[in-house]
């Protein structure tokens, strides 16, 4: 007597069919491509901060960066030239010592990259003047006229060196009318060193006759 094995076909449903699809292919499909689309689309936001900088404090051009990706790298560029930057919590500074275009790059995981530029107009790089032309010695005094026409002057900075080296300081300095005095000696000569608050310097040489 001969046995038969009997197989039994359940029939799927559609819903089972349409949980298939949607678990199994769609909602996957969806999800992958749109991880991979998000990781694409993904673009730095560079952000330049008002410094409020008094008028005549050194300018400095500040910025952030976001992104939803992790930032590679941040250059930053003047007139093509590559230059340093330093940061502090999350602004980062860039020194600008001189007027021109500033270029800012940043370059997330995705290698998508933003630029800005900067342009610093105002930036002081004129020295002092030093009217030693006009001045007048009584005595032993030497007694000149001083000023700048886009900054104040650093008077701090103001100094007279001797011929064997050493430094002396003015005997008088007004800081309104810009007139001051060095003590001098007869046949002697004195390199006369002003600079003002952006750092911008100039010497004359002086010879007491």
């Amino acid at each position: 007597m001969s046995k038969v094995n009997k197989i039994e076909k359940r029939k799927i449903s559609i819903g089972e069919i349409l949980v298939r699809f949607f678990f199994g292919f769609l909602f996957p499909f969806i999800i992958i491509n749109g991880l991979i689309l998000f990781f694409f689309m993904q673009v730095p936001i560079i952000t330049l901060v008002d410094n409020n900088s008094p008028e005549y404090e050194d300018f400095k051009i500040k910025f952030t960066v976001s992104c939803r990706l992790p930032i590679s790298d941040i250059k930053a560029y003047f007139e093509d030239k590559e230059i340093g930057y330093s940061k502090i919590g999350d602004t980062y500074i860039v020194e600008a010592n001189e007027n021109g275009s500033y270029q800012i790059n940043a370059i997330a995981l995705n290698k998508a990259t933003t630029q800005v530029i900067a342009t610093i107009e105002a930036k002081d790089v004129v020295s002092p003047t030093i009217d030693i032309d006009n001045a007048i010695v009584t005595g032993n005094t030497l007694i000149f006229s001083i000023y700048d026409i886009q900054s104040e002057i650093n008077y701090d900075k103001l100094y007279a060196l001797l011929e064997d080296g050493s430094m002396i300081q003015p005997t008088y300095a007004d800081q309104t009318s810009g007139n001051v005095q060095f003590q001098i000696e007869p046949d002697k000569k004195i390199i006369i060193h002003v600079e003002d608050i952006e750092g911008n310097a100039t010497e004359t040489t002086f010879t007491a006759s």
